[in-house]
């Protein structure tokens, strides 16, 4: 059996970047996986066939593996008017799920003089209402069966409240996710559900063009990006550790945020 035997996971944002390399993770770990992508493709498709073939952790200390018997669903859903997820397929899932993972929400750079009323609204709403609204869906069921886990995705030095200069929406919006996973944690540690986040710092998807690595890079303390599956990584020891809830874990080679 693996960690999560039993367990269904939903990710948010799974098909791609760092979601992707969590999915692939999750995968292995004996829960029921439902994978979100906004839009369908040859590379989604291809992902799915990869996690169904992926061999099963019977557990994380011997690493022993076996067939993968586990159902791995594609949720295509392309997320664009918020007041429609109550309708969408993510809410009856969410409702079913025991392990809640956010990795979606768009990266907005730009300073405060150029940030239009279309980008406001894409930060409150999508990098910080979601994840809202997902625990508030998500909740009930886990209260019911005294088991729940939820992962999140903060921004560079959004542990905190701190000043951001070409990146303020983004930035406000990720130190919220931050109180909710405090909120989380403080109000249903007693029901057996934990909440936490991951704070990376630049890391190296498909995302990132080689110019902007290039570029970045020579800036930051190591003067490489981190991998998605070292971010990956450090979600999947928050998600399988019951004693650690309401954390928010950096992942950025100890970066100061300054560029």
């Amino acid at each position: 059996m693996g960690v999560f035997s039993g367990k269904r996971a939903f990710v948010i944002g799974g098909s791609g970047g760092i979601g992707r390399a969590l999915s692939k993770k999750l995968a292995r770990s004996g829960a029921d996986l439902f994978v979100h992508g906004g839009h369908d493709s040859k590379a989604f498709d291809s992902l799915i066939q990869e996690l169904k073939s992926a061999p099963l952790d019977k557990n994380s200390a011997d690493m022993q593996r076996c067939e993968n018997p586990v159902n791995i669903e594609k949720i295509v859903y392309k997320i664009e008017n918020f007041s429609d997820l109550a309708v969408s397929p993510l809410n009856s899932i969410l409702k079913k799920s025991d392990i809640v993972c956010v990795c979606f929400g768009p990266f907005i750079q730009k300073p405060l003089t150029e940030t239009t009323l279309e980008d406001w609204k894409n930060a409150a709403l999508l990098d910080y209402a979601l994840p809202g609204y997902c625990v508030s869906t998500a909740l009930p069921g886990m209260i019911l069966k005294g088991w729940g886990r939820f992962l999140f995705f903060g921004g560079t030095r959004t542990y905190n409240i701190n000043g951001y200069k070409t990146n303020a929406a983004y930035g406000g919006a990720k130190t919220g996710v931050g109180s909710l996973v405090r909120s989380v944690a403080h109000e249903y540690a007693s029901n057996g559900i934990t909440c936490n986040a991951v704070l990376p710092g630049f890391t190296d998807t498909e995302y990132v063009s080689e110019a902007e690595k290039l570029l970045i890079s020579n800036k930051l303390p190591c003067k490489k990006f981190i991998s998605a599956d070292s971010v990956a990584r450090g979600g999947m020891f928050l998600l399988e550790s019951p004693e650690i809830n309401g954390a928010l874990l950096n992942i950025d080679f100890g970066w100061d945020g300054k560029l």
